[in-house]
């Protein structure tokens, strides 16, 4: 009896111990990243070059799922419902945090597990190549002399209408703001001479700046960088204005922390690979990578600091009671 009751002990130990065991053998499938914008944005483009290293790190395949609307929010939301096993992850922008003010039926960042930081770039003015303004400058005076009768293209409700708001203040020009559904039917439309002007980050202009479809005229930086061209600063222009957006990975609430680590740090590991880093300097993005509480802080900085830009501009959407 004595050994039969240490086998059936030993049996159930190693019954209990099995679930655990098999929870950290993270990840034992395909593994889906979910864009909420469309294919060929700049968060799209991004998000591709993440997923295509993040599989190599994970060991696993790692599916961009396109799902656009709402400036984000069907994707996000996607997010926000799915299993918090580790299997279903956001790969979201700034949008991720203006959308919370500037969208009538809102996301909330309370929603997500911040994995990592990947990416930060300042916004930046783009016009048509034939277009007649060779500055920022030049733009400038010109609309100043024609309040209300340029168009400017930008996301409603993502960073780019943030951009795109603030940008006319601190210009002290009265711009029509014109809504596309992303960055590509934005930087089309800017190409084929239906709006003047467009505001996103400069990878989203990359091809059509190497087809010579569309000129970057300024970004919104500190400084210049060869990374995107070296291009003037707005403040170069006379505009007082320095303003970006970012991109990270965001897992459903509830993901175990475990799993958070572990897609952290395969994350970083992806990052680092020199593929990867020649592939986002080509498209013109910036790696830039923060996990655990210094993500965490950036995050907060970013949500208070759009907020209050937001809430400056006029731009936060009501409320249903």
């Amino acid at each position: 009896m004595g050994l039969r009751r240490v086998v059936l002990t030993a049996t159930a130990l190693l019954a209990t111990a099995m679930p655990a065991a098999a929870q950290t053998d993270y990840p034992a499938k395909p593994v889906a990243l979910i864009v909420p914008f469309t294919a060929g944005g700049r968060t799209d483009v991004v998000g591709r070059i993440v997923a295509q290293h993040l599989q190599t790190a994970l060991g696993k395949p790692v599916a961009v799922v396109n799902k656009p609307g709402a400036s984000s929010v069907l994707g996000a939301n996607e997010v926000a419902n799915a299993k918090p096993d580790g299997y279903t992850l956001g790969f979201f922008s700034t949008s991720a945090v203006t959308a919370q003010y500037t969208v009538p039926t809102p996301m909330s960042l309370k929603n997500y597990e911040l994995v990592a930081i990947v990416n930060s770039d300042p916004a930046a003015i783009a016009v048509a190549e034939k277009a007649p303004w060779q500055t920022l400058k030049e733009l400038v005076d010109d609309a100043r002399t024609k309040p209300g009768q340029f168009r400017i293209g930008m996301i409603p409700g993502a960073s780019a209408q943030i951009f795109a708001a603030g940008f006319a203040r601190a210009a002290s020009i009265d711009l029509i703001q014109v809504p596309f559904k992303g960055d590509t039917e934005g930087a089309v439309a800017l190409a084929g001479g239906h709006i003047e002007v467009h505001v996103a980050v400069p990878v989203a202009y990359k091809s059509l700046v190497d087809g010579k479809k569309v000129r970057i005229l300024a970004i919104g930086a500190e400084g210049r960088s060869s990374l995107y061209g070296n291009v003037a600063t707005f403040r170069e222009n006379g505009v007082d204005l320095v303003i970006g957006a970012f991109h990270g990975v965001f897992a459903p609430k509830g993901t175990p922390s475990r799993i958070v680590d572990k897609i952290a740090e395969r994350v970083q590991a992806a990052l680092a690979a020199p593929e990867l880093m020649r592939q986002m300097s080509d498209v013109g993005a910036a790696v830039y990578f923060l996990r655990g509480a210094q993500a965490q802080a950036y995050l907060d900085n970013q949500d208070e600091a759009y907020r209050a830009v937001i809430e400056a501009l006029g731009l936060k959407a009501p409320r249903s009671p």
